[in-house]
């Protein structure tokens, strides 16, 4: 999940249709054992989902902080493993959280571990909270995580594609001198590298500059299109563009009736969101939970076309029933979306 600065008619395709989406699941990793976040990428891949997908936190943004949190890095590690052929993601990894030089290493890891399957997200990070209390510097204003992140990615393609790669650090502390990540990454020239945030002014710049992918939450179609013409603005060339994979992260209900999926939308509402938001993470979750697209799969197929004519190329689902004992969201949602 990421955030930081934000800010809007656009042209809509009509004639999307959700078929055009490769669809992702983010991986139920709060207050959940390890082997249901195993058991749950493994009904994904059985199900043809395109990735799963894992966060990147110390403690839960969602509900009480304290729920245990499953780490990204190890647990992709152990799903590079137990999988075959799912991409694997951070959605996204927060750039102050390691050393550029260390995630190199283990992003180039887990790409040999899965045989190229790593997708990387990553993020300028937002949960100051989180930050704080784990001793991490919470940089203001968003600018200056911002300009950190971009140095990152610079590092990473730089340490990926070159035998000795020196980098004196204009935003960060990073001096490298002939550095380099043997073995390399499976993926030529590197594993694809997503930038998260919806900053017209410095994320999607950065993002048009240096990423392969775009991904962001908390809007209704009609608020990627928006984004995604100001990521346009910012490309040299409309090739350039085009390149950029677009991607959304969204909470879906799904049910086999209307009543079935509201009714789930309710109880996450009342369980996880206060009467009144007053922290971040909370107004983030309130938008997540607004924009959901939430009915019959038939519904949710036909709210995910809304977002392929909206320029969207691929979403990443976070289905909050998807570990229950019993339920079958993820079937359903396979059955209609994927076939």
């Amino acid at each position: 999940m990421s955030a930081d600065e934000s800010g809007s008619g656009s042209a809509t395709d009509d004639s999307a249709s959700a078929a055009d989406l490769d669809v992702g699941l983010v991986l139920p990793q709060y207050g959940t054992d390890v082997g249901t976040v195993r058991d749950t990428a493994l009904e994904a891949e059985a199900l043809g989902y395109d990735a799963v997908w894992l966060e990147d936190h110390f403690q839960s943004w969602i509900g009480d902080p304290r729920r245990g949190v499953h780490e990204p890095w190890t647990t992709l590690g152990a799903l590079a493993e137990a999988t075959d052929e799912i991409r694997l993601g951070t959605l996204v990894t927060s750039r102050d959280y390691r050393h550029p030089a260390l995630l190199a290493k283990m992003a180039a890891q887990v790409d040999r571990l899965s045989d190229g399957r790593l997708e990387l997200g990553l993020g300028g990070g937002w949960y100051a909270d989180e930050y704080e209390r784990f001793g991490y510097e919470f940089r203001e204003p968003p600018a200056e995580r911002l300009r950190r992140l971009a140095e990152t990615v610079e590092i990473l393609q730089g340490l990926w594609t070159t035998d000795g790669y020196s980098h004196e650090g204009e935003h960060l502390e990073v001096d490298l001198e002939e550095a380099f990540c043997e073995p390399r990454p499976v993926q030529d020239p590197h594993p694809p590298i997503w930038i998260g945030g919806g900053g017209e002014a410095f994320t999607l710049r950065y993002t048009a500059e240096l990423a392969d992918g775009w991904n962001f939450g908390t809007l209704a179609p009609e608020g990627f299109a928006d984004k995604l013409e100001v990521l346009r603005e910012h490309c040299e060339s409309e090739a350039r563009y085009d390149e950029i994979r677009k991607s959304a992260e969204l909470f879906v209900f799904v049910g086999e009736t209307t009543d079935d999926a509201e009714a789930k939308r309710e109880r996450f509402a009342d369980e996880y969101l206060p009467d009144e938001p007053a922290e971040p993470r909370e107004f983030f979750l309130s938008g997540y939970v607004e924009t959901a697209p939430t009915g019959t799969p038939e519904d949710v197929r036909d709210r995910l076309a809304e977002y392929a004519g909206a320029g969207i190329e691929e979403v990443m689902l976070v289905v909050p029933d998807a570990a229950d004992d019993g339920d079958e969201s993820l079937a359903l949602l396979a059955d209609e979306v994927l076939a």
